[in-house]
């Protein structure tokens, strides 16, 4: 298992722009949090952003959620997800607006749909596996895996070149090459802005081990490697659909993946259609 020192956390608050978490997400937390959460105090926190909660109801109408009619009110859509899911969708609002595409150097639009489709796709294959997964953490991971890659878009003019080579270096993870040039990888800054942000403590492991490729090979939790299987090969399906060849990590811990989730290529191809169909119809 990866581990962080606290230096290395230290160094990342000097050098690095970590957003920090908005007031309205506090206050959220801060309600969720109580012994006895009160639903309808989460619905008017979120219901005084008039941008949060119009996002909100447009992802509740999306065909992620697949629901039989649509909602247009803030109260029932969050009685409808949940306090687990509404705060991980007000997370993921306010998280992509603390980010500013004039200070990135990789296109930010095309990088959050990336996440929901990465998000949604994790939520799919969970749904077809014969373990008991959470759909919410599920969710969470997927959204939020890549978290600390804005934050060094926004401090490196050349990152982007350097993420486009690594799709071409399949031979190094994403975070080695990282390492290489910047001294600080993505995962690790992931997982220091998931913990400043609050992210339930296996959501930030997750972030920090996510291309580690003999995680599952290592890890002592089954829980565990069943959301890493899950998140590895939902992006590699996603990737798949976008560049038409596996994901860079894809081949050193495919047959890895279908054992810790008891599935085979057949399968893996029929996830891969449904996927396609998921992503059009999103």
């Amino acid at each position: 298992m990866l581990e962080v020192d606290e230096k290395v956390l230290a160094d990342i608050k000097r050098g690095f722009s970590v957003p920090p978490q908005p007031e309205l997400l506090l206050r959220l937390q801060h309600v969720i949090a109580a012994d006895e959460p009160d639903i309808n105090q989460v619905a008017s926190i979120i219901s005084q952003d008039v941008a949060v909660s119009s996002t909100v109801i447009k992802a509740i109408n999306s065909p992620i959620y697949g629901l039989a009619r649509s909602i247009s009110d803030i109260n029932k859509a969050t009685k409808f997800i949940g306090l687990t899911g509404i705060s991980t969708l007000v997370t993921n609002i306010l998280m992509q607006r603390c980010f500013s595409q004039n200070d990135s150097s990789i296109a930010l639009e095309e990088f959050w749909d990336n996440a929901q489709s990465i998000a949604s796709t994790s939520v799919n294959i969970g749904k077809k596996i014969k373990l008991a997964v959470s759909t919410d953490k599920l969710f969470s991971l997927g959204l939020f895996h890549d978290c600390g890659i804005p934050v060094l878009a926004m401090k490196y003019p050349n990152y982007s070149e350097i993420y486009q080579q690594a799709f071409n270096t399949p031979s190094k993870t994403l975070t080695a090459i990282e390492d290489e040039i910047f001294h600080v990888n993505h995962a690790t800054i992931g997982y220091y802005v998931a913990k400043s942000w609050r992210l339930p403590k296996e959501i930030c492991q997750l972030i920090l081990c996510h291309h580690d490729r003999q995680f599952l090979s290592t890890s002592q939790s089954r829980s565990q490697q069943v959301y890493f299987a899950i998140l590895k090969m939902a992006e590699n399906l996603v990737f798949q659909q976008k560049h038409f060849r596996d994901a860079p990590d894809w081949e050193a811990i495919k047959e890895d993946v279908f054992c810790c989730l008891d599935f085979d290529q057949e399968d893996y191809l029929d996830l891969l259609e449904e996927s396609i169909e998921l992503q059009a119809s999103a």
